[in-house]
């Protein structure tokens, strides 16, 4: 008895079938594989918030700056030791500064100087601290004190590299994070407040004006 195999269109009609599956499933797989990195973001960054908190414990409650130079160099220029470098006795670990979806940003190794190295995360430092008297000031240098509202200000975020996230000199309000970790996370990337928690929020999320601003000591 002879067996009737496939003809060529009911073939081509599976074939079709398992296209459209796999095109419907592949980016709820990529989603769901971006949210468990997610996750584990979140675990480095709440891991660099207690690590924060015990720096800040130590130094009379005051958060580390972005950077200090040694040596009467200008600001931001080597050698840098930065707030990766006065944190990093607290961890003791290089990894947790890289975010899991962006594994290439590994080149910071805990030591010094710190200029020119990279990581996943970066401090806020976007109004800059030129001290005009607006209030639109980050966290960095400052007593925790200062801070209005800790759980609202940003303290830390996902960025592409470098150790400060800014807008360089600069404290107009309306600023977006637009680099392009602002959107690592499935549109969006994780936040530490200066409160100690750890949230996702797309970048239009994070306000920024003269009645309320996340990435100002004022809030």
């Amino acid at each position: 008895m002879r067996t009737r195999g496939f003809t060529l269109i009911e073939l081509l009609v599976v074939i079709a079938i398992i296209a459209i599956l796999a095109a419907i499933l592949f980016p709820v797989f990529a989603r769901a594989r971006e949210k468990a990195r997610q996750v584990a973001c979140m675990s480095n960054i709440r891991q660099l918030g207690l690590a924060f908190s015990m720096y800040i414990e130590d130094y009379k409650g005051v958060i580390p700056w972005d950077d200090l130079t040694i040596g009467g160099a200008p600001e931001g220029t080597a050698p840098t030791w930065t707030w990766r470098l006065m944190i990093f006795p607290y961890v003791h670990n290089d990894q947790i500064f890289v975010c899991p979806t962006a594994p290439r940003q590994n080149t910071f190794d805990g030591t010094f100087p710190d200029y020119g190295q990279t990581a996943g995360y970066a401090i806020n430092h976007v109004h800059w601290d030129n001290d005009l008297g607006t209030g639109a000031e980050p966290p960095p240098g400052h007593p925790v004190e200062d801070i209005r509202y800790p759980v609202r200000c940003i303290l830390l975020t996902d960025f592409t590299g470098d150790y400060s996230i800014s807008t360089w000199g600069t404290q107009a309000h309306g600023y977006v994070h637009d680099d392009r970790s602002g959107t690592r996370h499935n549109d969006g990337c994780n936040y530490l407040f200066c409160d100690g928690h750890v949230k996702w929020q797309r970048p239009t999320q994070i306000k920024c004006s003269d009645t309320e601003c996340w990435w100002s000591i004022n809030g």
